[in-house]
This record gives structure tokens, sequence and C-alpha cells, in this order.
């Protein structure tokens, strides 16, 4: 609905808002007003009120809006607790797997399928199985990951453990306390 205001005035309007859309000074000083008012709104409802309602805004606005949103977002709250192999390049995820224990390795590997391919590369099984003599009796295919692993798990299991207690005394054992 157009309305064609008196003579006096200046400005077309658009709907009964009385927005007008023709002085460019007049729209955006009304905008403002506006933007304020909705601004004191929000400052007077809950917390619930104020996630209902930008859920509503949200739900209104196009893909490009959204990504601004989510832009601004990104800058204004910094991300926390991400998964830093998600992050880092893989070379430097595994630099920092490097450091744990095989066993440790082996509950890395537990903790999402993304963990898991990286707890198992033959880059972090090879060094340990090759300094303690253990060589796989096959060339690993272009394809196939965790072989080393397989065979230092296959390797340990057949060791003969000795506990503290058993192995002092013994020859050839070394007492560490």
């Amino acid at each position: 609905m157009h309305h064609q205001p008196s003579a006096e005035g200046t400005a077309n309007t658009l709907y009964s808002a009385w927005t007008p859309i023709n002085n460019r000074t007049s729209n955006q000083q009304l905008f403002e007003e506006r933007v304020n008012l909705v601004l004191h709104w929000f400052d007077l409802w809950t917390d619930r009120q104020r996630k209902h309602f930008l859920q509503m805004l949200l739900s209104r606005c196009a893909n490009s809006q959204l990504r601004s949103c989510r832009d601004w977002l990104t800058q204004a709250v910094p991300m926390t607790n991400v998964d830093f192999t998600s992050v880092l390049p893989r070379f430097l995820s595994l630099y920092v797997m490097s450091f744990l224990n095989p066993r440790d390795l082996c509950s890395a590997a537990q903790v999402s399928w993304h963990w898991r391919v990286l707890a198992e590369q033959d880059c972090l099984w090879s060094a340990r199985c090759v300094r303690r003599g253990w060589f796989l009796p096959y060339r690993p295919g272009d394809k196939e990951y965790g072989g080393w692993k397989g065979h230092y798990v296959s390797c340990v299991s057949t060791l003969d453990w000795l506990t503290p207690r058993e192995a002092y005394g013994k020859p050839g054992t070394k007492t560490v306390w």
C-alpha cells in the first residue's frame, strides 16, 4: 500500500510503517532509530527470549547473511575445545603423536576414526619395531597402513614378561628402581 504524503511532505513512504523510500537520509535515520529500539527491547529480554529472537531472525536470513554472521562469530568467539588433528597439518599431528608411548597410541586410536588413521601410521610404528630388531617379513603395499602397528603388537605379545620381583637377581635382566 503506497501512501503519498500531503503537499508539505517531501518523501514517498512505503506501507503503513512510513518508511521513506526516496530520501536516503530519512531512511537511514529511521533505520537507526528502529535498530536502537529493537536493541533496547533485546536488553530487557530474558536469555530464553533472546535465543528465540535470534533463532527467528537467523531463520529469515539468506545464505550470504548467514555466512557474514559466521565470519563475525568466528572472530568474536574464538574456537575452543577443537581437535588439534583437524586444525594442524597432518605432519604436525603425526609429530605430536610421535611423543606418545605405544599404549597411549593405542588409546588414541580409540578416540575417533580420524585419530585411528593417524595413530596407525607406519611412520609412528616402524622406528619402534626397527629399534628392537623387529622387521616386517614383507613389504607393505602403497595403500596398506597399520602393518607396522600390527607387527609391533604381535611381537610384544610373544615376549616373556617378568615382574620386577621375578627379574630381581636374574642374570641378564636390569633392575630399574
